[in-house]
């Protein structure tokens, strides 16, 4: 699907660095929002920026009233009274930091997966003049409905001087009022690592360039390692163009089935009658009748008819997903029988 860069860079700025560690930090006041910005001693001076900014936080303040704290809200009832994951993986999330954040903000690690570009530049190369203006365009669709279009992504990262998906994670962290730490390379991928919150504390964002086909991840890989080794682990698939649906996923179903605690999805994750078979216990939210009329291919009569006849389904106060209309938008929170959550073991980004 994609050619793997395999020009490797050294790690280019990390919290041992004291100079980069005060451009992180720099950075965070000029990407948080208007009451952080005025701190910021090198970025966003430019009047063009600051006109950039001000689009990004409007368009930040809709996403997050339509989409994010309705959202957020929800997961705390539904999922977070039940569950307490320490690490969420977002299959086919490419660089949506937001969603998973909002599902369980106190989660240790978001291991995200995607097809863009990963590449970390110094940050010597933000001068005062950087704009972020291909940043907001690249969000653009994600902040207005929720998701990414893969190739329109990949034409709005194409175009820019960074052409990494960096800045959009680096943005969304920093609009949850998360201070940026440290970043790197994860040794034996194409992927980024990076910390933020709180310096005697540090949490982590992988983010993974991966083909999530049969025969494109092993077992030996970074991914696959970093999984097995998580415990408490949430899977959330949202605006996944029905892969899971696909043959060659079996690799990726199979780990659902076997390590995840719990699977939070909008109707394009895992099949219904698939969790049906596997004898998940199955929590039906919202409304379905059928997806967009483009996956109308994927036989969905039985989730329909599930819902049809649930009495405990309750209209979503939000759009998610293809969905974006909050009365006809559904999630589904599944969890295997008798699998508790136990400690998360540590790894290390360099794993």
């Amino acid at each position: 699907m994609f050619q793997t860069d395999q020009r490797r860079e050294p790690p280019t700025f990390t919290n041992r660095n004291s100079a980069c560690q005060a451009r992180l930090r720099d950075l965070t006041f000029a990407l948080s929002g208007p009451k952080t910005r005025q701190h910021a001693r090198v970025y966003g001076r430019g009047k063009q920026w600051q006109k950039t900014a001000r689009q990004l936080d409007d368009q930040f303040d809709t996403f997050l009233r339509t989409f994010g704290l309705p959202f957020k809200t929800w997961a705390e009832n539904s999922v977070g009274e039940r569950y307490d994951p320490e690490t969420v993986f977002y299959p086919f999330g490419g660089p949506d930091f937001c969603f998973p954040y909002y599902l369980s903000p106190n989660a240790r690690e978001y291991i995200l997966v995607g097809f863009e570009p990963c590449s970390l530049w110094p940050l010597d190369a933000l001068s005062p003049a950087f704009e972020f203006g291909d940043t907001l365009e690249a969000m653009r669709h994600y902040l207005c409905f929720s998701y990414f279009i893969t190739k329109d992504l990949h034409r709005s990262l194409a175009a820019t001087n960074v052409r990494s998906v960096l800045p959009l994670l680096l943005t969304q962290i920093a609009r949850c009022g998360l201070p940026l730490l440290s970043l790197e390379f994860i040794d034996g991928a194409e992927g980024l690592c990076i910390e933020f919150g709180e310096r005697d504390d540090p949490r982590r964002l992988h983010y993974f360039r991966q083909d999530l086909r049969d025969g494109h991840w092993s077992e030996s890989s970074s991914l696959h390692r970093r999984l097995l080794a998580a415990k408490g682990l949430a899977v959330f698939v949202k605006s996944a163009s029905y892969l899971l649906h696909e043959p060659p996923f079996e690799r990726l179903r199979q780990v659902i089935r076997d390590h995840a605690s719990v699977l939070v999805q909008d109707p394009s994750g895992v099949p219904y009658d698939l969790l049906k078979t596997w004898r998940w216990s199955v929590g039906l939210h919202g409304q379905f009748t059928s997806d967009i009329p483009v996956f109308s291919r994927y036989d969905q009569s039985s989730l329909a008819r599930a819902y049809l006849a649930s009495k405990d389904s309750r209209r979503l106060d939000f759009g998610i997903g293809y969905l974006t209309t909050p009365s006809a938008s559904s999630l589904i929170v599944a969890s295997p029988p008798e699998r508790a959550f136990v400690s998360h073991q540590e790894v290390s980004c360099a794993s």
